[in-house]
């Protein structure tokens, strides 16, 4: 502008001297020298206001040249007083605007009084008034608006590098797409995911990073579309990295409106591999033995029943294998738990590798497992039982001591020949597993099909009928396991288990509770055991301690069944006993069964007096979950979890644990299979209330467990 407004005056006519313009031009020519070098300091200083202050003397040269000498008034260069006010306004301070403005009155003052009239007349003092009032009140005001807009377009800029920040520095990755998919920007984080830089995103659809053979991505973004605007839409999907690995990723999606680019998607992208290793982890907890990783109970019986419906849509076909091992327990009594774990993961691996991947073989507890042949004929069943069989032989024969002696007797069943007994398969095959038994052991027994004799051994086939008969004859025995009061020592409690008196033979409840329970007995036998053990607590009560009480465990399929619910109430009733002093045992995986059933029941039984114990808690997988849902008073920790505590770490934190939700809870704690004296230690020092194992005695018949256990039994008893 000053150089303009020099250029206008130098046009003819000329009414003042050369040196006028030419000094004025010299003044423009330092202004442009100091502009220059003050730009080039890196701080602000007095130089940086010199080149205003420079152009007021400047105007009133280029003023002179144009006329303003003749008369005053007739010069339009007047207008140049703006450019230093304007300069200064925009970019000085106020202590330099004050200088300006005595500048500009200064300049236009001094020629009226140096030259004065006829060139300046004294009435120009009126413009130099005006020009001082633009430069002290225009100016401050425009140098506060700059100034506003600087702050405004500072903040907008700190907003927008903080949104950059925020985008770039994101913990999860965030991609910014078009509306067909395809890659517009991306963080850092996000190009972590797939290990590329941002910049080789960008412009390829984001589906194009999904793992091959998925499009849900693409599915994702197309329901995205109809949504309303504001709302997010989630989905799972897996992304390959440039190393080929697969990364499960959460996607949470919205639509944003940009003024310039229409509609965008914004995708926030969180790596989630981690959780979905923790969940797969805890799904296979749930369908899976701990020890051998083996499919467990739960999973088999689900499976089982799977391939039953598969038989009935298509005809039956397939086998069914149960394994018993023999003399197993020799190795856990000789030789110790540890062992015998060892040896159950190993003979684990033989199975799982003497199968197909189609077929499922599931550890059904202790040394018990079973092998499922989803599609095979009988020569096959049997091929593969004989195998098994070696196997284990063959391996057991590299071991030493009583190891050595660990075989394996084998039941199989085809689904076919199962169908022509109409019976169940299970059944049939724990039968046919016992004739392997009573054969010998270290064999396979067949049960083939179109025999009609089904398992040789009678007394297995007849189980349903021999419970029915013991039940009648009154054949069940009540053995008495104490329990002691860590605190006190005494024995203040016994748990209830039965027996069966068979032929002279003690069978315990392994052998014949399952097949109670398939056929449907096992509420009667429930309700025996319920009354028997509520007389049996009536004598100690009466003849012995009053304050004793007895832990009576229940099957799954007898909760909420009115048969035992009603043989509670009468038994209590007839016996004379205070519902108090009777502890119902359910175990936790017998609850998982029905958790709403169970509530109710031990609802109604807690109502009436009872108390309620979680047995073998730890066992299963949702043990937290009963103690939340689940009404109970003592919790009995797995002996999984005691047996080998005293030398065990983590079975020691995992007790503390037990104890120490449980005392918050309000619920007391038994430790089963305590066994050594070490282990009662660690149950004392860990704060379990009650004890019960070997070490504390085992089951006996009632009389003898009032002599060996009831100390007020010695001095009742008669003296010679």
């Amino acid at each position: 502008m000053a150089a303009l407004g020099l250029c206008t005056v130098l046009l003819p006519p000329y009414e003042r001297p050369w040196w006028v313009a030419a000094l004025a031009a010299l003044l423009l020519v330092l202004v442009v020298v100091l502009f220059v070098v003050s730009r080039r300091r890196p701080e602000r200083t007095w130089l940086d206001a010199l080149p205003a202050f420079l152009l007021f003397p400047y105007a009133a040269l280029v003023n002179d040249a144009a006329g303003a000498g003749s008369g005053g008034s007739s010069s339009g260069m007047t207008v140049l007083f703006l450019v230093p006010i304007l300069w200064i306004a925009i970019t000085g301070s106020p202590r330099e605007l004050w200088i300006a403005s005595g500048l500009a009155v200064a300049t236009l003052v001094v020629p009226v009084l140096v030259i004065g009239a006829p060139d300046y007349a004294l009435g120009d003092w009126r413009r130099a008034v005006m020009w001082g009032a633009i430069a002290l009140v225009l100016a401050p005001v425009l140098q506060r608006i700059v100034r506003d807009l600087e702050r405004q377009t500072r903040r907008a800029r700190l907003a927008s590098d903080r949104v950059e920040r925020l985008f770039d520095d994101a913990p999860h990755g965030v991609a910014l797409l078009d509306q067909v998919g395809t890659v517009i920007r991306v963080n850092v984080s996000m190009a972590v995911l797939v290990g590329l830089d941002p910049p080789d995103m960008v412009g390829h659809k984001l589906g194009a990073f999904e793992t091959p053979g998925q499009d849900r991505i693409q599915d994702h973004l197309g329901r995205l579309m109809f949504l309303r605007g504001g709302e997010s839409l989630e989905a799972e999907c897996q992304l390959r990295d440039s190393g080929g690995n697969d990364v499960n990723v959460a996607l949470s999606s919205t639509v944003v409106a940009d003024p310039q680019m229409g509609k965008i998607v914004m995708v926030n992208v969180v790596d989630i591999s981690d959780r979905r290793r923790y969940l797969d982890r805890l799904a296979h907890l749930a369908d899976h033995d701990i020890l051998t990783g083996l499919a467990n109970r739960r999973r088999f019986e689900s499976e089982l029943d799977r391939h039953l419906d598969r038989c009935r849509r298509h005809g039956p076909t397939g086998a069914l294998l149960l394994l018993d091992l023999d003399n197993f327990k020799q190795v856990n009594d000789t030789l110790g738990h540890n062992a015998g774990d060892q040896l159950l993961v190993t003979i684990a691996g033989l199975l799982r590798r003497s199968i197909r991947s189609t077929d499922v073989v599931a550890r059904l507890g202790g040394d018990e497992f079973a092998i499922l042949l989803t599609d095979c004929e009988q020569a096959d069943a049997e091929r593969v039982a004989g195998l098994v069989v070696d196997r284990i032989a063959t391996h057991a024969a590299t071991l030493d001591g009583v190891a050595r002696r660990v075989t394996a007797s084998v039941g199989a069943v085809t689904f076919r020949a199962a169908s022509e007994h109409a019976a169940d398969v299970l059944a049939l095959a724990d039968m046919t597993m016992y004739d392997a038994k009573d054969a010998g052991r270290n064999q396979a027994v067949v049960l083939f099909e179109g025999d009609e004799r089904g398992p040789r051994t009678a007394a297995r086939l007849q189980w349903q009928s021999r419970i029915e008969a013991a039940l009648a004859e009154n054949r069940f025995e009540l053995h008495l396991q104490p329990i002691m009061d860590i605190n006190s020592g005494r024995i203040s409690s016994a748990e209830v288990l039965l027996r069966l008196r068979d032929e002279g033979e003690l069978v315990p409840p392994s052998r014949f509770v399952y097949i109670a329970e398939r056929v449907g007995l096992m509420p009667q036998v429930d309700a025996w055991v319920v009354d028997k053990s509520l007389e049996l607590l009536a004598r100690m009560r009466r003849d012995h301690d009053p304050a004793f009480e007895f832990e009576v465990n229940l099957s799954g399929h007898s909760i909420g069944n009115p048969v035992i619910e009603d043989a509670i109430v009468s038994s209590l009733e007839k016996h004379g006993v205070a519902p108090s002093a009777l502890i119902l045992e359910i175990t936790e995986t017998a609850a998982v069964a029905d958790v709403a059933l169970a509530r109710t029941f031990a609802e109604r039984m807690t109502e009436l007096g009872c108390a309620f114990a979680l047995d073998d808690f730890g066992a299963g997988f949702g043990s937290f979950y009963y103690l939340k849902h689940l009404i109970f008073d003592y919790v009995k920790i797995d002996g999984e979890f005691v047996a080998r505590v005293h030398e065990s770490a983590v079975d020691r934190t995992i007790m503390r644990s037990i104890v120490g939700i449980a005392r918050d809870l309000g619920k007391r704690t038994v430790a089963e299979f305590v066994s050594e004296p070490e282990i009662l230690q660690v149950c004392r020092d860990e704060g379990v209330d009650f004890a019960q194992g070997y070490l504390i005695g085992k089951p006996v018949p009632f009389d003898e467990f009032v002599r060996d256990f009831v100390p007020s039994a010695v001095a009742a008893a008669p003296h010679d």
